[in-house]
């Protein structure tokens, strides 16, 4: 039997927690007094209801078949009154003990794997599947915390069956002997079905996760669907994952179920069993004979509680697991962390970088090129040309496989974060919201950032004016999918919030291809107010993206094949001339 990976198992799980020695014999300690107090209750019940059915108003207490004294009823009931007292008092605490551990562990799991996500590098992040990581931090960190919780509930379970199972003893040897071997034959008897539940359960934690995928993917994609009209389509795709799950979990429900049925009809047989023992065994007083059935009922009852908890808690273990994978996972591919001071962008170089997503197949291969301070650099080329590969490693979202890229001289890998985080900005294709204000998009989680910044960024993106028309101005509540907001307003104020920070690098991708002609103008200008005073890299599909450029680099097949300004890109490079000649023609205002 391989209890020590299991062992090991719950060892880490504490480890996850750091769970206090003192907290552990707290529950243990909890669960002794508890079951000791209830023993004694029991037996007393017993007597007093023995005396009580006989007339007697006192009662012989005898301990391993030897007398031990005589108390009179009202004692009994006295003594009972105070136990019940102890009992319920050590239950309170058996009951704070597992709520305040799983309480921790939940948020120490959710919290941990959170940040583990929140550090890592972009390749990881960036690689992660639509919904997956909500799934586990919604669905499975619960379910792992109910690991804890089982494992806490067996501990006491145990506790209490072994005093009531010592309790017998005094009264009974052979009643304790039969408690004992009749958990041991159960607990052993079950563990197939343990076995299969804990496979059953890693198979439905799997078949969520591909299930939470299919969600998050059709609201991403809702308008999409909804326009296309293919609802029942996806519906169909979605509805095959679901029933996916159904199966896991029927199966799962079904073995679950049969265990406790199993387990109560063995302990009736096993109860019946006892009292033919004690029939045969001659034993003729009816207090003992009471109190002895009445401990082996709960001490039952408790290794019941206590195989179950067994059962779920290797029913969770395959949650604990998937939540340990995934921190484990991005905790191992943490973001490059400099420590070189940076306190301005000046020079940017690469030097021979090359990349691959698939080895053997290069997205940039050998690139070299220098882009001086306050340059304005446009960047173009057909679809899978590498630019925004590019950006990603100028950004140190992505290491290059060979060469570097460098600021001033240095690796940009060698700066500090923090500092790199400050000096660089960068504006998506697609520009997202928060669900909160205006101002709070803008300042984006950088308490530096005041209202007077917000404001002059606001102004220099050529959005303060309509954010001021608001509703609220700029504590208008806006969401993710900007209902308040305009396609352009939205690309400007995620400008804004590039800009809030007076970065000296600002990456641009695509920013102008998603906007009407006045949301384009007005970028435009933001664009050329900025011209010489901020180094900007900007990935274009529109031409007149480009006006503001000092210079464009062509690339094709990863190779940057032309760089100069436009008027000698027409005459020497054919991509750009032909994309101009469309553009001039009316046939494409968009690059190819």
């Amino acid at each position: 039997m391989k209890f020590a990976p299991r062992i090991s198992r719950a060892r880490e799980l504490a480890g996850d927690l750091n769970i206090s020695s003192r907290l552990l014999a707290l529950l243990v300690a909890s669960a002794i007094v508890a079951g000791f107090a209830e023993a004694a209750i029991l037996a007393l019940i017993a007597y007093s209801a023995a005396a009580l059915s006989a007339g007697a108003q006192s009662v012989d207490l005898t301990l391993t078949g030897i007398e031990v004294g005589r108390a009179g009823i009202p004692m009994l009931l006295g003594i009972g009154l105070v136990l019940v007292g102890a009992r319920l008092a050590a239950q309170e605490v058996g009951a704070y003990v597992p709520a305040h551990l799983g309480a921790n562990l939940q948020f120490t799991m959710r919290e941990g794997l959170w940040a583990s996500f929140l550090g890592a590098s972009w390749e990881a992040q960036g690689g992660e599947r639509e919904g997956t990581l909500q799934e586990v931090l919604t669905v499975q960190v619960p379910r792992a915390t109910e690991a804890l919780l089982y494992a806490a509930s067996g501990v006491a379970a145990a506790v209490t069956f072994t005093a009531l199972v010592v309790s017998s003893l005094l009264l009974n040897v052979a009643v304790a002997a039969l408690a004992i071997l009749a958990a041991g034959v159960l607990f052993l008897g079950l563990r197939p079905l343990t076995g299969l539940a804990r496979r059953l359960s890693r198979q439905l934690a799997q078949d969520n996760a591909e299930y939470a995928s299919g969600v998050s993917e059709g609201v991403r994609l809702a308008k999409e669907i909804l326009v296309f009209g293919v609802g029942d389509a996806h519906r169909a795709r979605t509805s095959r994952l679901l029933d996916r799950v159904r199966r896991s979990f029927f199966r799962g429900q079904l073995t679950t179920r049969n265990i406790i049925p199993l387990y109560q009809a063995a302990a009736l047989l096993i109860i019946l069993g006892g009292l033919a023992a004690l029939y045969v065994s001659g034993t003729a007083r009816i207090a003992a004979l009471g109190a002895v059935v009445l401990l082996l009922i709960r001490a039952l009852n408790y290794s019941q509680t206590a195989q179950a908890a067994y059962h779920q808690f290797h029913e969770a273990l395959p949650f604990v697991d998937s939540v340990r994978s995934a921190r484990e996972k991005y905790a191992h591919v943490g973001e490059p962390d400099g420590d070189v001071a940076l306190t301005s962008v000046g020079t940017i170089e690469a030097r021979d970088i090359s990349f691959a997503y698939v080895a053997g197949r290069d997205v940039l291969g050998h690139v070299s090129f220098t882009v001086a301070p306050g340059e304005a650099v446009g960047i173009v080329g057909p679809s899978g040309a590498g630019k925004s590969t590019l950006l990603d490693l100028v950004l140190r979202l992505r290491v290059p496989r060979d060469g570097e890229v460098l600021v001033d001289g240095v690796p940009v890998q060698r700066f500090a974060p923090a500092d790199w985080a400050r000096r660089v900005a960068y504006v998506p294709q697609d520009c997202r919201l928060l669900a909160a204000s205006v101002l709070d998009n803008i300042a984006f989680f950088r308490p530096w950032i005041d209202a007077e910044a917000v404001q002059r960024a606001a102004r220099l993106a050529h959005i303060h004016d309509e954010i001021e028309a608001l509703a609220s101005g700029y504590s208008t509540l806006i969401g993710p999918r900007a209902d308040t907001v305009s396609g352009g307003q939205r690309q400007r104020i995620c400008l804004a919030r590039a800009l809030a920070g007076r970065p000296d690098l600002l990456l641009l991708d695509e920013p102008m291809s998603a906007l009407d002609l006045q949301s384009e103008d007005l970028v435009q200008r933001s664009l050329l107010d900025l011209r010489g005073g901020v180094t900007m890299l900007i990935v274009a599909h529109r031409l007149s993206t480009l006006s503001t450029c000092d210079r464009i680099m062509v690339f094709a097949d990863g190779r940057l094949e032309a760089s100069g300004p436009a008027d000698e890109l027409v005459a020497e490079n054919a991509f750009f001339r032909s994309a101009v000649s469309l553009s001039q023609r009316g046939l494409g205002p968009l690059l190819p």
